[in-house]
């Protein structure tokens, strides 16, 4: 049974979220306010989720903060929908799902249970059919190193160690990668990227392409934006 721990600042909706959850198998760990979260964890214990309503208002400061104290936690968001850069954004403090107000209390215990499971689920719209994309894409050389090791059957952690990079910042890589290409997962980014297909973005691998996990912890949290207005 995965446990998971739930965070707002809406007493009806965390009573919401633990009849939905307490129902399916999931196991509720605690719950609070997101700024009560800190002092109300055990130091010991750790949930396999946390759920996160940020309708209420929240910062990325805040959501680091909260990454801070359960580092290897994922963290699926209840939210309305997020302009496609704070969604990058947020993967970079461990959010691997981002789940919308309106759907049926059975797609929210889908898309948790998935993500207990290591998938990301984070809607990004329709995309055709066909695996290849319509256009020339530009990558750059990590992208482009990225989709060479997919095509050789590697796995997230394997990247990650032949790259020197966490598997966390592999996923980030993919996420923006299935956007940038058109495709909905990592099966058919690897089939449609014989590179000849895909252009590599001229000069060398800048520090400012690297996506913010690697960079200093200073360095992001001078470029928190909001994720919702207060």
């Amino acid at each position: 049974m995965s446990t998971v721990y739930l965070l707002s600042d809406q007493p009806v909706l965390l009573r919401g979220f633990e009849s939905v959850l307490g129902n399916k198998d999931f196991e509720i760990a605690g719950s609070c306010q997101p700024a009560a979260f800190a002092t109300a964890i055990e130091p010991a214990s750790r949930p396999d989720v946390l759920l996160l309503d940020i309708t209420a208002g929240l910062t990325l400061a805040d959501l680091s903060d909260l990454h801070a104290c359960v580092p290897e936690c994922p963290v699926v968001l209840w939210a309305d929908a997020l302009p496609l850069d704070l969604m990058f954004k947020t993967l970079e403090f461990g959010v691997r799902g981002i789940v919308q107000r309106h759907v049926q209390p059975e797609q929210l215990v889908d898309s948790i249970r998935k993500v207990v499971a290591g998938e990301l689920q984070i809607g990004f719209g329709a995309t055709s059919d066909a695996p290849q994309p319509r256009r020339r894409v530009t990558l750059t050389p990590r992208e482009r190193e990225i989709v060479a090791f997919l095509r050789q059957g590697m796995r997230n952690k394997q990247i990650a160690g032949e790259m020197g990079i966490t598997e966390g910042t592999v996923k980030i890589y993919l996420f923006r990668l299935f956007h940038k290409i058109g495709v909905r997962n990592r099966f058919e980014l690897a089939r449609c990227g014989a590179l000849d297909q895909l252009q590599l973005a001229p000069g060398p691998f800048m520090a400012s392409e690297r996506p913010a996990s690697e960079k200093t912890g200073k360095a992001i949290r001078n470029e928190m934006p909001s994720l919702v207005q207060r």
